[in-house]
């Protein structure tokens, strides 16, 4: 007899309500600072007001939304003095996750991160920002799933959504700054030969500067936050 394949159970209404909402919320679909009616979410799912407010409590202490002393909910907008501290939090726990990836990573697994590391590289010959993003995410999430720890890899991830947030509403275009993104490059070459070389110490240098001086917090409208 086939063994049987486990049962998904659905998700509760709180769940659903969370999930649209915090989906909803990193879209863009509602702005910082925008109010969120209770009544309205629930007509929404056509549920009773606790499930809508146990979803917004939930939001509330991930810093997705804000509750007033008033009761009112409000989209919760990431100052520059918050970010700065979600980059303090996610150069700690990188530099932790490396101390595990590198007795982790198995040579076929190096030879995946060459690859990627070498897409990087094409896209910073070529200068296309977003692509450089979106491949240097993937190699950070790539090398914190290689941790083995799975609290470690979604405390991080859930720290990249609010500083992709940020970028979002701030209409903050990361790599526009060439010196940001020739650094960003280097540091990732030198991740590289770290890890084939199994070089924690030097390992641990180049994140700690990684996740460092390049995110400058601007301090005039001109000014731009580097990205790593």
């Amino acid at each position: 007899m086939a063994k049987a394949k486990p049962i998904e159970l659905p998700a509760t209404i709180s769940q659903a309500i969370y999930d649209y909402l915090k989906k909803s919320i990193i879209r863009g679909d509602f702005k910082p600072g925008q109010r969120i009616q209770e009544k309205d979410i629930a007509a929404v799912f056509n549920v009773s007001s606790t499930p809508v407010r146990e979803a917004f409590f939930r939001l509330a202490a991930e810093k997705y939304l804000v509750i007033s002393a008033r009761k009112e909910v409000l989209v919760h907008g990431t100052s520059d003095d918050e970010v700065k501290e979600l980059y303090e939090v996610v150069r700690a726990l990188d530099g932790h996750a490396m101390k595990k990836v590198i007795g982790n990573l198995a040579d076929e697994e190096l030879g995946r991160l060459r690859m990627m590391t070498q897409k990087l590289g094409e896209y910073y010959e070529t200068r296309d920002q977003q692509k450089y993003l979106e491949q240097n995410l993937k190699i950070h999430d790539y090398l914190w799933q290689a941790c083995g720890n799975k609290y470690l890899y979604e405390a991080l991830c859930l720290l990249m959504e609010k500083i992709a947030l940020y970028r979002k509403h701030h209409g903050f275009i990361p790599y526009s700054d060439l010196d940001a993104l020739e650094k960003s490059y280097r540091d990732h070459l030198r991740i590289q030969e770290s890890l084939e070389q199994r070089d924690l110490e030097t390992l641990e240098r180049i994140v700690e500067a990684h996740w460092g001086e390049e995110f400058i917090l601007p301090r005039t409208p001109g000014d731009r936050i580097r990205e790593a």
